[in-house]
């Protein structure tokens, strides 16, 4: 077999039972032919082969981040993220600038998406009303997910295109803000959203395709090479797969497409997307279903098992969906085959999620099925060992320990106290109790940018370098385990571990080099690394 590639380096991370390497990966077609010695892969070279010699610099698996929103993210970083500021009105105006410009850029009837606002960090920290968007957008319908994904703003073009009318009632697992006279106010949260969103997404082909072509030239540039897409979102699932198709098609996808769909489809039609993308070795691949147990703790949505430190009155036992539904449903998937990925924030979602995947085990015994609790933002300890014996996966997104900008900024502690404030994205517990961990971000929630993840999940501290020991200093990673979790974690949690996610003779050449060597440096320092190449399928899709 013709050799077409060679990548030496006297450190490769291999993710694999060989460890840390000196030596050089060879590369024939899409695949990894030999990994060894430098004399081991240079004696499978000829006078074709591309030979590139990095001296001491790292070369890792591709990164996989194992949860973002890619095309609903795509869509809303389209227009300016509204983070930052101090009030709505300051939101408002400033996608108002950025729709001047660009107005003609967005087609009739076609809405305004954006995301970031977190009503926090506003001198009024009151929830935002339609009227401060009607006044810049009396007739462009205009939806705005606050940071988390979990709340929206819109305006009145907005409401009345759902249908929404002032005095609709609210959706079992969701509310919309009202006023003193009980009318529907333009913020809407958790499924008050499900109306909305299925029209502000219904994206134009053209539109799409050039905002997943910006993407996929981007996120290569990280040393991403796999994702898995969340596509399900708010009972909704995100874009059109016909534009990643013809991506594929023609050369111009250059990461590992792989998605989730709504837990409500069918059995029928999750087989059928299985028989369509259910080989993984090829660019897109289906990797089951995504379901919200609950919503997010830092604005009381969070289902605990004990009450909210800050706010006796709140509902702790928030649902986020029908559980007697999705117990039953869960079985029909596991039984299947067909991955599970749960949303779980608060310990109470958690535990509720690991009693239906335990169920559906008892029922079903061992299956294809691999589950996964995304986010587990807290969990109780008598729940790890839980966890491990199941096989369940934590799909974890280190950035979201430190989303404040500063530790003072940090929510946490205030909603849930300090004794459960111990346990929160217990990192190395998990580790500790043999569960197998899956990084991701979240995106657009934070960067899909793996050096942030990377950082975080070593040092547990803020942006602002507080606290300086690390926010629960014990459940840091080492750097070895942080990267593990980013490659042959991913590659374990969608199932395809035995093509991917390590560096091993026979599998997907997927591949990031560092343009230094992570273990060799101050961990600070890791922020300022670069990605220097980065080999999807066997070809080089970005170098510097």
């Amino acid at each position: 077999m013709k050799t077409d590639m060679i990548l030496l380096s006297e450190n490769i991370f291999t993710a694999g039972s060989l460890g840390m390497v000196s030596g050089g990966v060879a590369i024939a077609d899409n695949k990894i032919l030999c990994i060894g010695s430098k004399e081991e892969v240079l004696a499978l070279a000829d006078e074709d082969t591309d030979v590139r010699d990095f001296g001491t610099k790292l070369i890792t698996p591709g990164i996989c981040d194992s949860h973002v929103h890619l095309f609903a993210g795509a869509y809303m970083m389209s227009a300016p993220y509204v983070g930052g500021y101090s009030s709505a009105e300051e939101c408002a105006k400033s996608l108002y600038e950025y729709y001047q410009a660009h107005e003609d850029e967005y087609e009739e009837g076609e809405w305004l998406s954006s995301c970031g606002f977190v009503i926090a960090e506003w001198d009024d920290p009151k929830p935002p009303t339609k009227e401060i968007l009607d006044q810049y957008f009396p007739e462009r319908p205009v939806y705005i997910y606050d940071s988390d994904l979990h709340a929206a703003w819109v305006n009145s073009k907005a409401l009345e295109l759902a249908g929404l009318a002032p005095d609709t009632p609210d959706p079992r697992f969701g509310r919309f803000e009202r006023d003193e006279q009980g009318h529907i106010t333009g913020y809407l949260v958790e499924e008050a959203q499900n109306p909305v969103v299925r029209l502000a997404f219904n994206i134009p082909y053209a539109k799409e395709r050039k905002l997943m072509e910006e993407k996929s030239e981007d996120i290569c540039k990280y040393g991403v090479t796999s994702l898995i897409d969340m596509r399900a979102l708010n009972n909704y699932n995100m874009g059109n797969l016909d534009v990643l198709n013809d991506m594929a098609d023609e050369g111009a996808l250059k990461f590992r497409y792989n998605y989730a769909t709504c837990l409500t489809g069918t059995i029928e039609e999750a087989l059928e997307h299985t028989e369509k993308y259910g080989d993984p070795e090829q660019m897109i691949y289906y990797s089951g279903v995504k379901e919200f147990v609950d919503g997010i703790v830092v604005a009381h949505t969070g289902l605990l098992l004990e009450p909210y430190t800050d706010d006796a009155d709140a509902d702790y036992n928030f649902w986020a969906t029908d559980l007697e539904y999705d117990a039953q449903r869960v079985k029909e998937y596991h039984k299947n085959g067909i991955n599970l990925q749960f949303h779980a924030v608060g310990d109470g979602a958690v535990r509720k999620t690991i009693e239906m995947y335990e169920d559906a085990i008892a029922e079903n015994g061992e299956t294809a099925s691999r589950m996964s609790i995304e986010h587990l933002d807290m969990s109780s300890p008598k729940d790890w060992e839980r966890m491990s014996k199941a096989g369940i996966i934590c799909s974890v997104q280190p950035q979201h320990l430190a989303l404040f900008p500063t530790y003072e900024d940090e929510q946490y502690a205030d909603c849930v106290g300090p004794v459960r404030t111990k346990s929160l994205w217990a990192f190395k517990s998990m580790l500790d109790n043999g569960i197998h961990l899956a990084f991701g971000t979240d995106f657009p929630v934070v960067s899909y940018d793996p050096r942030i993840s990377l950082h975080r999940a070593v040092t547990r501290t803020f942006p602002d370098g507080q606290p300086a020991s690390g926010w629960n200093p014990e459940q840091k990673l080492t750097l070895w385990d942080a990267l593990y979790a980013y490659t042959w974690g991913g590659a374990y949690k969608t199932g395809k571990e035995a093509v991917l996610g390590s560096l091993e003779n026979g599998k997907l050449a997927d591949i990031a080099v560092w343009d230094c060597n992570l273990f060799e440096i101050p961990v600070d320092d890791i922020l300022n690394c670069n990605v220097e190449l980065t080999v999807c399928d066997g070809r080089i899709v970005y170098e510097v």
